[in-house]
């Protein structure tokens, strides 16, 4: 019994410490996204249309992060979880292929501003 009780607090401390983890990765994501559009307001030679974007891509980058770092601090062997993200990226890319095209030229003329908002 008292190995079990011993096991269960070691266990219990993990799922604390990556509830807290993921609590505040999902804080920070959130500031994050909110700083990043403060700023992105502050450039005026960036198009208003790609502000929220880029701050998604930055929340979203950081919520993977805090994700992959939980499932370390639950014991997961986290590079067969990064390598499958991966080959998800690499699978979902050839399946969209024609898509992402389109995305990445409209990403290309946000970016290089040939027309602006109200042209």
């Amino acid at each position: 019994m008292n190995q079990l009780g011993e096991l269960l607090l070691s266990y219990a401390l993990d799922v604390m410490a990556g509830i807290v983890l993921l609590g505040l990765g999902w804080l920070f994501a959130g500031w994050m996204r909110r700083t990043i559009l403060k700023l992105l307001d502050r450039t005026p030679r960036m198009d208003r249309t790609l502000r929220p974007v880029i701050a998604s891509v930055v929340r979203y980058a950081i919520l993977v992060l805090v994700v992959v770092a939980v499932l370390a601090q639950f014991g997961v062997q986290t590079t067969s979880i990064i390598a499958i993200l991966g080959a998800a990226g690499i699978a979902i890319g050839l399946a969209l292929q024609g898509t992402l095209q389109n995305i990445a030229a409209g990403m290309m003329l946000l970016f290089l501003r040939p027309f602006q908002v109200g042209d």
